[in-house]
């Protein structure tokens, strides 16, 4: 002793120890909880960048532990693995042991006192020796520490009996006659097998939470992770649990009840881990799954293998859609070469959706078969239900919902493999969407419900840049309409149905106008939810029609002379041709967007013959889809007027060639007196009449 300490210092250190020791002996760790475990054990650990090779330290310690339990069952019940099936895997070349290190803790575990409190003082002195290792490096080492004794025991049970120096050792560890122990040894062997599955859960895990996944796609793996120096805890005081009764298998003690209460708490650990790292292989697995279809959406070689990434699970070989035509399952082989309008919904609330693409599937097989440069037939419409849970109502409620799609329909029952890729990639937000693709799969327009809601078979083939062109077609006409008449704007507004028409016949105005109003307060007009509303061109000042007409000749003059033909042109020569109809004009627009131009005693004929489609509003996708079908038909059954086009303002120095705005005929207009006419190929008088000063009289045949 110290001639500098003092006696009261030395009562002060002799009291501090005997605290320390009788609260240490009162300590016991199995009636902690895991937050008292956690905040006791993280105070020991050191975050570094130095890496430790524990993957090769594991792979020996697991071949030791498999051979050593395999041997040990063989003794227990004469049954098991074999030992010579048992694989080894190798550790990494030239790997080297820390051997000193090992021992030193695995003599710390077999000097141990008895005791769960002794137990807990060794496990933090261990924790304390590698507080610079990861968390599963620490289980490893204290595991392998403990192989060290547990494998040699082993060993030693198998020497064969001509190994004199085998035989000495065994007789010095008291291997001999462990039969006599079965009961013992099958608790035993049944701990250390736990345990190894423990520290390789722990092991799995850290490695799981090294890939940098995210937490929103695998929450199981950060949940874990709070869990992991608690499982390292129990695993370690285990090994020390364990190394500390080995005389258990040799008899030389009976005391069994410390084992197995630490077999229970590491079984409830070990539950806790592979449930932990079940969810965590399932999200894995499925966040693999849905990079692998991205890449197929991202960059795609044909349409079919979207379809496939998007409706089925991997396994099925052989997939099949539902052909609503022909009322049968048919091969997804069908799509090959095609275009497709995916419709994506859930079940509710989707006759509007239905009614609408009824009338695109119709607009697929009519004329013109070819538009744009695409074929109509190769356009085909999928529906996929997007449904969380498949109840018998909601089956149900599929099959009626089936019967009105003369489309193709995916029919499945089970979760809808592609649901994150249609949710995320192609943003369904629990509302019905329309994504197009082409026949290599890329997507050329995410969401044409929008324009064919306001379009129709109009928006074929349903890009974006047909509905920008379908929206600035008419911009000329509200622009010129809107110079004479700035109270338009407050009219043309929202889904508002809006008739304007103009003409010189009184008669015909009045009884359009009657005709309009009768069928705006219909009950059918109430059931469908539209709005119509009427506008007599020039009505209240009649002094607005000639200024609106300068405005558009002067606005085809500048058109025609441009060297690229403007789009709108066509639009502007057929309102130039109806002016000079009788008994008027009539356009018909669904907002700012124009639905219908025509001749004004066609759609009066139309509009009287209200009772006759009214039905068609509820089937159609809509009043003006309704009202322009029976235009059309109305327009086919009679015979074709000649077009003419006569323009009070048009420069005398420019004869271009004007060709028919009506879409039946094209054929070249004639030109008398700077007046242009077509009769769609049907004979008619020429003008004998001569020409007079500063006019132009040039005859053209259509």
């Amino acid at each position: 002793m110290s001639s500098s300490m003092q006696p009261a210092s030395l009562a002060t250190a002799l009291a501090s120890n005997v605290s320390t020791y009788q609260q240490a002996k009162t300590s016991n760790p199995l009636t902690w909880t895991d937050d008292k475990i956690l905040e006791t054990v993280y105070i020991t650990h050191v975050h570094t960048g130095e890496r430790f090779d524990v993957e090769s330290l594991f792979v020996l310690t697991s071949n030791i532990l498999k051979r050593s339990t395999a041997v040990a069952d063989s003794v227990v019940s004469k049954t098991g693995t074999p030992v010579g099936l048992i694989e080894d895997k190798a550790p990494l070349p030239g790997y080297e042991p820390p051997f000193r290190k090992l021992k030193h803790i695995s003599s710390q575990m077999m000097t141990t006192l008895p005791g769960e409190h002794h137990a807990h003082l060794t496990t933090m002195s261990i924790l304390d020796q590698l507080k610079t290792h990861t968390w599963d490096g620490k289980a490893i080492f204290a595991l392998a520490a403990f192989s060290l004794e547990y494998g040699n025991f082993w060993h030693l049970v198998q020497t064969p009996s001509g190994d004199t120096l085998g035989r000495s050792l065994a007789i010095m560890n008291k291997v001999q006659g462990v039969e006599k122990n079965r009961q013992a040894i099958a608790d035993y062997n049944s701990l250390v097998k736990n345990l190894l599955y423990a520290v390789e859960c722990i092991t799995e895990l850290e490695k799981l939470s090294t890939k940098g996944y995210d937490s929103k796609d695998v929450p199981a793996l950060p949940e874990a992770m709070q869990e992991i120096p608690v499982a390292v805890y129990w695993a370690i005081i285990t090994a020390i649990i364990c190394a500390n009764h080995l005389d258990l298998l040799v008899g030389e003690s009976d005391d069994r009840y410390e084992l197995s209460s630490f077999d229970v708490k590491l079984a409830s650990i070990v539950s806790k881990l592979k449930a932990h790292l079940t969810r965590s292989r399932r999200h894995i697995g499925e966040l693999e799954d849905y990079w692998r279809r991205k890449r197929v959406l991202q960059t795609p070689t044909e349409i079919v293998e979207v379809i496939k990434v998007l409706i089925f699970h991997n396994e099925i070989q052989d997939p099949l859609v539902y052909d609503g035509l022909n009322r049968q399952m048919v091969s997804i082989e069908v799509f090959r070469k095609k275009n497709v309008l995916v419709f994506i919904s859930g079940l509710d609330s989707i006759r509007d959706e239905i009614r609408l693409l009824q009338s695109i599937y119709t607009g697929l097989q009519e004329d013109p078969r070819e538009l744009k440069g695409y074929r109509k037939e190769d356009f085909k419409i999928l529906w996929i239900p997007v449904v969380d849970e498949w109840t018998l109502l909601h089956k149900a409620e599929f099959d009626n919902l089936k019967l009105d799609m003369p489309w193709y329909v995916a029919e499945y029952f089970y979760p809808l493999a592609g649901i994150r890729l249609i949710r995320e990639d192609l943003n369904y937000k629990n509302k019905p969407i329309l994504p197009v693709l082409n026949s290599q799969g890329r997507i050329v327009n995410y969401n044409a419900m929008h324009m064919i809601f306001v379009w129709g078979i109009d928006a074929f083939p349903f890009r974006p840049d047909d509905d920008e062109v379908l929206t600035q077609k008419w911009n000329w006409f509200w622009a010129e309409m809107k110079k004479v008449y700035p109270k338009l704007q407050e009219i043309i507004k929202g889904d508002t149905f809006i008739f304007i028409y103009g003409g010189t016949d009184p008669k015909w105005a009045n009884d359009f106008s009657l005709a309009i109003e009768k069928i705006r307060r219909h009950e059918i007009i109430r059931k469908a939810d539209a709005i119509i509303e009427q506008y007599h061109f020039g009505k209240d000042d009649k002094r607005i029609v000639p200024r609106f007409w300068i405005g558009i000749e002067s606005l085809f003059a500048n058109m025609i002379q441009k060297k690229h033909k403007d789009p709108t042109l066509d639009e502007i020569k057929s309102l130039l041709c109806l002016k000079q109809d009788q008994p008027g004009w009539v356009l018909l627009s669904k907002g700012p967007n124009v639905k219908l131009l025509g001749r004004g005693d066609q759609m009066l004929a139309t509009a009287i013959d209200f009772e006759i489609w009214k039905e068609k509003v509820l089937e159609k996708a809509g009043f003006d889809v309704a009202f322009k079908e029976h235009y059309e038909r109305k327009k086919r059954d009679s015979p074709p007027a000649c077009a003419n086009m006569q323009l009070a303002n048009y420069p005398a120095d420019i004869l271009d060639p004007i060709y028919c705005p009506d879409s039946g005929c094209g054929r070249s207009m004639e030109i008398a007196s700077v007046s242009y006419k077509c009769c769609h190929g049907h004979t008619h008088q020429k003008s004998d009449a001569p020409a007079e000063s500063g006019v132009v009289q040039i005859e053209k045949r259509s």
